[in-house]
């Protein structure tokens, strides 16, 4: 979950414009529930990729940007290498 490649950036924001499409044309009562699903397939892949400890140490450092109010740019990604939780 470090910033994205500069390479991959596009690729990127295409995936994130496609999982907001596919969010919208789900039913209105299942809208509510994508966030968490996609919070769920975040964090399993994250596990999966990094282990716990460092998925762990990851999340520490989400949690402490989100309790700050950061938020993603619109250009990229949050560098959460840069960040300390």
């Amino acid at each position: 979950m470090v910033a994205a490649e500069p390479d991959r950036l596009p690729a990127l924001r295409q995936a994130m414009h496609r999982i907001a499409d596919a969010v919208a044309a789900l039913p209105e009562a299942h809208r509510d529930l994508a966030g968490n699903a996609l919070l769920n397939v975040a964090v399993e892949t994250l596990v999966d990729e990094v282990g716990t400890s460092q998925a762990a140490r990851l999340l520490r450092r989400v949690a402490a940007l989100v309790d700050n109010g950061v938020q993603p740019p619109e250009s990229g990604a949050i560098n959460l290498a840069r960040c300390d939780a």
